[in-house]
C-alpha cells in the first residue's frame, strides 16, 4: 500500500510539473523541484516494492531511511504552508498612513502577472482610502531595463491613482531590501512632515490645535501589500526588522501556480531563517 500511495505522489508531481512547463513555460523558476521530487517519491516507491518483494536482496535501512526523509520532507512543507495561508489577511485596514507595494518581475516595460495583481489590489486600495501614500518597492529591472518601480509606477497611472499619492523605492533587489530601504524612505517623510506641522504650529494661535481636538489614532499605520503566498515571509522580515505597526493586505495569485508560489516561498521562509532574516 505504501509504494502504491509514494507512486501517486510521484505520478502527481510529474503532472504538475508539465502543467507549469505548458502553462507558463521553461522559465518558471524553481519548476524543477517537482521533477526531483516526482524522481525521489519514484525512487522511493520502488525501494519498498523492491524490499517487500526480495526482502534478503536490500536492507531494510535503504526504504526506512528514504520514506522517513520523504516523511519529513511533506511534514515540514505542510506545516510551512499552513502558517503562509494562515496568516492571509480576509480583509485589509482602510485608512493606512503608508502601503508599501513590494515588486515583482517585469516583463518588457510592464509588469508580470504577478506583480500586475499585486497593483490592482494597490490601485483599489488607494481609490477607496485616499489619504493613504503607496511606496513602490523595486529596483530590479526587466527585460526592457525598466525598473520594477517605474513599471508599477506607470501601470497605476493608468488605472487612474493620482501621482501625488506614490513614492517610488528604486534601491532594493530583495524582500528583505524593499522593506529595509521602504521603512527609511517612510521614516523620511514623516520627519518632513514634522517639521512643516511644527512650522505650521507656530504660525496658529496657541487655542487652534485644542480646539480643532485630538488626532485620529489608527490601529495601524504602514501596511504592506504582496501576494498572498508571500505576505507572511514579508510580515515576518518587517518585524524582523523592528516594524510593529504593520498590517497586512494580500493580493490574489494565479490558480494555477498558486501550489508552486506557496511551496517555493516555503523554501524561502526556510531560506531566509538560516540567514537570520526570520
Amino acid at each position: 500500500m505504501l509504494a502504491w500511495i509514494l507512486a501517486a505522489g510521484a505520478v502527481i508531481c510529474l503532472v504538475y510539473f508539465i502543467v507549469l512547463l505548458v502553462y507558463s513555460g521553461v522559465g518558471t523558476a524553481y519548476a524543477f523541484i517537482w521533477l526531483l521530487f516526482a524522481g525521489g517519491l519514484g525512487a522511493t516507491a520502488w525501494c519498498v516494492r523492491y524490499y517487500q518483494k526480495y526482502p534478503k536482496r536490500l536492507p531494510l535501512r535503504l526504504p526506512v531511511s528514504l520514506v522517513t526523509l520523504c516523511g519529513l520532507g511533506v511534514v515540514v512543507m505542510v506545516l510551512l504552508q499552513v502558517l503562509i495561508i494562515g496568516k492571509v489577511p480576509q480583509v485589509a485596514e482602510a485608512g493606512l498612513e503608508y502601503v508599501i507595494v513590494l515588486g515583482a518581475a517585469v516583463k518588457g516595460e510592464a509588469p508580470g502577472k504577478t506583480l500586475r495583481l499585486r497593483l490592482d489590489k494597490a490601485a483599489e486600495y488607494v481609490l477607496q482610502n485616499p489619504e493613504t501614500t503607496l511606496i513602490l518597492s523595486g529596483g530590479r529591472p526587466g527585460d526592457g531595463q525598466t525598473v520594477e518601480a517605474v513599471a508599477m509606477q506607470q501601470y497605476l497611472l493608468e488605472k487612474g491613482v493620482p501621482d501625488d499619492r506614490m513614492l517610488l523605492e528604486t534601491r532594493s533587489l530583495s524582500t528583505v531590501e524593499n522593506i529595509a530601504y521602504s521603512r527609511l524612505l517612510i521614516e523620511d517623510m514623516r520627519n518632513r512632515k514634522k517639521e512643516e506641522n511644527l512650522q505650521d504650529e507656530r504660525a496658529l494661535p496657541v487655542y487652534l490645535p485644542s480646539v480643532m481636538g485630538p488626532e485620529h489614532k489608527r490601529t495601524h499605520q504602514i501596511g504592506i501589500l504582496t501576494s498572498n503566498f508571500h505576505l507572511f515571509r514579508a510580515m515576518e522580515i518587517a518585524k524582523r526588522q523592528g516594524m510593529e505597526d504593520i498590517c497586512g493586505i494580500a493580493s490574489p495569485s494565479d490558480r494555477i501556480l498558486f501550489v508552486h508560489l506557496c511551496f517555493r516561498d516555503g523554501l524561502a521562509v526556510l531560506k531566509e531563517r538560516l540567514a537570520g532574516n526570520l
